[in-house]
């Protein structure tokens, strides 16, 4: 993006080396001028381009930090800060129209006024660690925008062409500590916000219960119930971090924001504790609103995640559900004496990565190393030598959907409450549009809030608000609507000397629920998930009302309070001996399908969410752990070895269930009717072909390898042609068996994500008993063609004819081209390409020159460890633009230094000309190895490149 240090010269058109006697004086050295800086700062580069920052106080270290950052990545830091601050059409909105109505979604969500309240309520406070990171917050900022003035005056940098072509320095806004706050809000909303499922659940519910309501013609009498079948919270994958929530019958002391610190029992209201009741639903029903208020809902959660310009990625595509994580720590028990830590966020791959590294070094202070969302000072995730700390998204339901009632009240609209007319409120946003910062024009818009809940949902279209017509609307309560101090837990985490003071941390942490995963040098691992979760009223849980669909605004089902932190889920040192997390559910609430029947505290059930990952690449770590320690304690190359683990964990559930029904194929004995009629009508050619896929996924191990490589063996050949099989099987399956039904409903099944679309397919294979079944077959009538006319179809009828189907596409020339299953190489459809956050395809990775063919060849399916999410919905198969983003390894022993292996897939400096463009990408991530990060001063000097000074 900039000129890299490497072009940076004195006068004689060298680097200067300037003498001393300091660690790092045998560099080559840079001189720089800093701007307010306290004592001398030195930043150097390692062989792999990270900095390495060594300050005298923090202030002066945040400065180095937003200087180093910018000049690595400058235009990655503004196009998130007008993600969050929906400001993206000051760049693009000429070009491209669509990104004003980008612009006006984020802007429904107050971000910036938010951020803006709550860096000036820790400036007027007279807490000394609120002032140390609002000073910290500015000089950051104050860096920034000393690299930029460099850039725009001097010409000491400069700018990769292939940047400067969709970005202008000249209009680059001065970054502001504020700034730094819109983009960490818009990175918790991105983890947490989870209405746009809540609402498409609330919809398909809706509309399959008034079209299949159990009367009509006889084959729509028959489905009555069957949204039982489609709305299914139970997981695949029944493991949890804790088999219930803590300290519910014995207060064991610990709390999930103080570990277990003395304060741990303070300042905690009394409670009564009751058991379940069954007495809660586990299906619901949603508040009922004409169905075109969800058609005008969509227009602000679009389907597609490429809403940034001109088909790039946008805000939405860091949103769930493609956000995930596997973390998991080991004790040291079963680690020879050591303590372990692995994770791997799963985030967007954009190129540049998502996450920027650096090695902070404060004196007496700081000594930490991890990575950061460019423009965030500190670090989020890493360690600082006692603790080391990662993260993977909790998805605790905190947000509600409202369905009000609207009607005039006066001057203006209003929605009942309680059984009064509460005023909607109306505030006004300005969407400037203009060409990478020029202003041409502006729009304005009106925007709406519920005052006790939160923003009513516009229909945003062509670059404008649609007035509301009707009297209905729905408006979301959020934990994130209002002002938050998770600046302050990074702060903190940075500095913590054990896992309780980690813990304590989080005390400031409010939204973007996450499972924060934490070992340290003291013989502890710890997990929580501490963050703030609604108790909502017995209205919500009660009289078909749930959470997880849209509730009725008129009161009746109400936040009251937040969970005692005595109950959010958290672990600390567990019998077990270790800890993981994978996004699915902490404490096993979904494992009977029903997440309200928990115990009650003060009457209200302990209920923190329902939809979580389906639950199997948890299991899938668990196991593996479970069979490295059968063998010996743990290392870190075993947890390397999970890490990189690519075994299909959905053709693992759902093969031996498919295998049941191709074994009909050639013996028909015990088949259900229609099974053998069906059969009857096909070819020998076609049976032939069903037993050499049958064949072909007994002998699967569940691997799934890219097998484009001439020296593929052949058992990798194998399984990688039974992947192929395998997944076109999911897509033929799931739309020979729902798409009637859901056509009927007016539902586009594509709307329905991976972890729902999983849950079904195996409710219907292998737990058929607990859905509505056909009385002829005594399967799941969903399995039946609603619209063939004739005997019902059995599920296992379908498994065959889906079978069949995938056999004929993978054959096909939009398949292989070939039915001989070698030729089915999963990794010539599925591959990755990593784009720009602009529309760039010079910037894309693999380059067209190096792959013709578009994009690397991975390994892995939908819910591997390994992530490489392909989805089901179309036949592409190519990997969803997400994946691991950054992998991290931690081994501590007692009273030493924490040790960390890493990996990022790109490279720190955001420059196509710089050797450290995408080198770790290429040397590190995709051969999935790690790299030892220097971090004592010997080795950061051995290892390091260059210095850069400031005075």
């Amino acid at each position: 993006m900039l000129l890299p240090w490497w072009l940076a010269c004195g006068d004689d058109g060298q680097l200067a080396i300037k003498p001393g006697t300091g660690p790092f004086d045998a560099l080559p050295t840079e001189e720089l001028e800093g701007n307010g800086l306290r004592s001398k700062v030195e930043i150097v580069r390692d062989k792999h381009g990270v900095p390495h920052i060594y300050a005298k106080t923090s202030e002066d270290a945040a400065y180095a930090q937003g200087f180093v950052t910018a000049h690595d990545r400058l235009t990655q830091m503004d196009t998130l800060r007008r993600f969050g601050a929906g400001t993206l059409a000051e760049m693009f909105g000429s070009l491209d129209p669509s990104t004003i109505d980008t612009d006006i979604r984020m802007r429904v969500q107050r971000i910036v006024p938010l951020a803006t309240e709550s860096f000036a309520l820790m400036k007027a406070s007279s807490d000394p660690t609120d002032q140390a990171v609002v000073r910290s917050l500015e000089r950051y900022a104050d860096g920034v925008n000393e690299y930029v003035r460099q850039l725009r005056t001097t010409d000491r940098w400069s700018m990769d062409p292939a940047v400067s072509a969709t970005f202008s320095v000249q209009t680059f806004p001065a970054w502001t500590a504020v700034d730094s706050l819109v983009l960490a809000r818009f990175q918790s909303l991105s983890l947490s916000f989870s209405a746009d499922v809540e609402l498409m659940l609330s919809e398909l519910a809706q509309k399959m219960s008034g079209v299949f309501d159990g009367t009509g013609a006889p084959e729509m009498a028959a489905r009555g119930g069957i949204i039982a079948d489609l709305l299914r919270f139970k997981p695949l994958g029944q493991v949890a971090p804790i088999s219930e929530f803590p300290n519910v019958v014995t207060d064991t002391g610990t709390r999930s924001d103080l570990g277990r610190s003395p304060r741990s029992r303070r300042n905690q209201p009394s409670a009564t504790v009751a058991a379940a009741t069954a007495a809660a639903t586990s299906v619901g029903v949603p508040a009922k609103v004409p169905l075109e208020l969800y058609e005008q809902a969509r227009t602000m959660f679009p389907k597609s995640f490429r809403t940034g310009p001109l088909g790039a990625l946008g805000p939405d595509a860091f949103m769930g559900p493609r956000a995930g994580s596997n973390s998991w720590a080991v004790a040291p028990s079963k680690a020879g004496g050591k303590v372990l830590l692995a994770t791997d966020q799963h985030l967007e791959l954009p190129n540049p990565s998502i996450f920027y590294p650096s090695h902070l070094v404060v004196e007496g202070e700081l000594d930490a190393f991890g990575v950061t969302f460019p423009g965030i000072p500190g670090l989020l995730l890493g360690s600082n030598g006692n603790v080391a700390w990662s993260a993977t998204v909790a998805y605790h339901d905190v947000n509600d959907v409202y369905a009000e009632t609207v009607a005039p009240c006066g001057s203006a609209d209003c929605v009942s409450f309680r059984g009064a007319q509460v005023p909607i409120q109306k505030r006004t946003e300005i969407i400037k549009v203009g060409l990478l910062g020029n202003i041409t024009s502006q729009r304005e818009v009106t925007l709406e809030v519920v005052p006790h809940h939160g923003p009513i949902l516009p229909l945003v279209r062509d670059g404008a608000v649609v007035p509301r017509s009707g009297s209905s609307a729905f408006s979301v309560r959020y934990t994130g609507y209002s002002p938050s101090f998770e600046i302050r837990t990074i702060w903190e985490l940075n500095r913590a000397k054990n896992i309780d003071q980690g813990f304590a941390a989080l005390r400031h942490f409010s939204f973007g629920g996450q499972n924060w995963t934490m070992i340290d040098n003291s013989g502890n691992i710890g997990w929580t998930s501490h963050v703030k979760i609604p108790v909502r009223s017995p209205g919500a849980v009660t009289n078909g009302n749930v959470p997880w669909l849209v509730l009725p605004g008129n009161g009746s089902a109400e936040w009251e309070d937040m969970m005692f932190s005595r109950y959010v889920p958290h672990s600390i040192n567990p019998s077990r001996g270790y800890l993981a997390t994978a996004n699915s559910d902490p404490t096993g609430q979904t494992f009977d399908g029903n997440p309200l029947n928990q115990p009650l505290v003060n009457g209200r059930p302990l209920y923190v969410g329902a939809i979580y990952n389906v639950g199997v690449r948890m299991e899938r770590i668990s196991n593996l752990l479970d069979a490295a320690l059968a063998k010996g304690p743990l290392t870190l190359s075993d947890l390397s070895k999970i890490q990189h683990d690519s075994s299909s964990t959905i053709g693992a559930k759902l093969t031996p269930k498919l295998l049941e029904a191709l074994a009909y194929v050639d013996n028909t004995a015990g088949a259900p009717a229609d099974v053998v009629t069906y059969l009857g009508t096909l070819t020998q050619a076609q049976r032939d072909r069903l037993i050499e896929a049958r064949t072909l996924l007994a002998a699967w191990s569940f691997g799934t390898p890219a097998a484009t490589s001439a020296n593929a063996t052949t058992t990798e050949i194998r399984d990688s042609g039974a992947t192929s099989l395998f997944n076109m099987w999911m897509h033929f399956f799931m739309a020979s068996t729902v798409d009637d039904e859901l056509t009927r409903a007016t539902f586009d099944r594509s709307r329905l994500r991976d972890n729902h679309v999983a849950r079904i397919v195996y409710t219907l294979l292998a737990e058929p008993a607990t859905t509505v079944r056909s009385a002829t077959t005594q399967q799941p009538i969903l399995c039946d063609r609603l619209d063939v006319a004739g005997p019902d179809d059995s599920c296992t009828r379908m498994a065959i004819s889906s079978t069949l189907a995938a056999l004929d596409h993978l054959a096909s020339s939009a398949g292989f081209g070939s039915a001989a299953p070698t030729a089915w190489r999963w990794g010539a459809k599925h591959r990755l390409t990593i784009t720009p956050l602009f529309p760039n395809a010079a910037l894309n990775l693999p380059t067209a020159a190096e792959s013709p063919g578009g994009g690397f060849s991975r390994a892995g399916d939908t819910f591997v460890i390994n992530r490489s999410d392909a989805g089901w919905h179309d036949t592409d198969f190519a990997q969803f633009a997400d994946g691991a983003a950054q992998r991290f390894l931690a081994e501590a022993e007692n009273g030493k230094k924490i040790r960390v292996k890493w990996q990022l897939p790109g490279g720190a400096i955001f420059d196509s000309r710089s050797p450290h463009y995408r080198d770790m990408l290429d040397n590190y991530y995709l051969k999935e190895t790690h790299l030892d990060v220097p971090l004592e001063v010997s080795e950061v000097a051995a290892s390091g490149e260059q210095r850069w000074t400031m005075h």
